[in-house]
Parts: C-alpha cells; sequence; structure tokens
C-alpha cells in the first residue's frame, strides 16, 4: 500500500468517524469504524463497521448507517484536497464477534 493511499485512509476514518457519532447521536456507542481500505486509485473506499447489540438492534443500526451514507460522503469531500472524494462502501466487521465466540468456546473446554 502507497503512503499516499495509508493518509487517504486514515483522514478518511478521522472524518466519519465522529460525523457517523453525530448522526446517530444516542445509537453512536454501538457503531464503531474499524478501518478503512481505499482502492489504488483512491476512487472507492470500504468503510468497516463493528456493530454492538443483539442482532435486531444491529440491524436497526445498519439500517441508520445506510440512510446517512449521503450525508457522510457530503462530509467527506468538503475534507479532501483531491479531485475526486472516494465513493464510501459500509461493510460489518465481524471481528469482534468471532472473538467473542472463541473466547466462549475456549471457556467451555
Amino acid at each position: 500500500m502507497s503512503q499516499r493511499v495509508a493518509k487517504i485512509e486514515s483522514l478518511i476514518q478521522a472524518v466519519v468517524a465522529p460525523r457517523l457519532a453525530e448522526l446517530l447521536e444516542r445509537d453512536s456507542a454501538g457503531v464503531t469504524v474499524t478501518r478503512v481500505d481505499a482502492s489504488p486509485d483512491l476512487r472507492n473506499a470500504t468503510v468497516w463497521l463493528g456493530l454492538l447489540g443483539s442482532e435486531a438492534e444491529q440491524d436497526r443500526l445498519w439500517s441508520r448507517v445506510e440512510a446517512v451514507r449521503g450525508e457522510l460522503q457530503a462530509a467527506l469531500a468538503g475534507h479532501m484536497a483531491i479531485k475526486y472524494a472516494p465513493r464510501l462502501q459500509f461493510k460489518r466487521d465481524s471481528g469482534g464477534e468471532d472473538a467473542a465466540r472463541m473466547e466462549r468456546l475456549l471457556r467451555e473446554l
């Protein structure tokens, strides 16, 4: 990964995480931006989100995140000094859930 891509990924996370917390207000504690992966041409970026709560709560949070995608995209475009702001795509990061499941299995041994 180039240094430029790494800087853009860091900037995206620094812009999206607090803006997402603002937009979700009371639900912001249930969503964490875990990492950002930008394409080499910087046209697209995948924002990985960790969601907390039951499956129903996670689905509700996911719907809210999808609903504010345009506002997050606009906030990002306002902070970037490159020709095109990367198009944001959100994906769920299940790393925390996987770790909790493994820990639970290990305790059962």
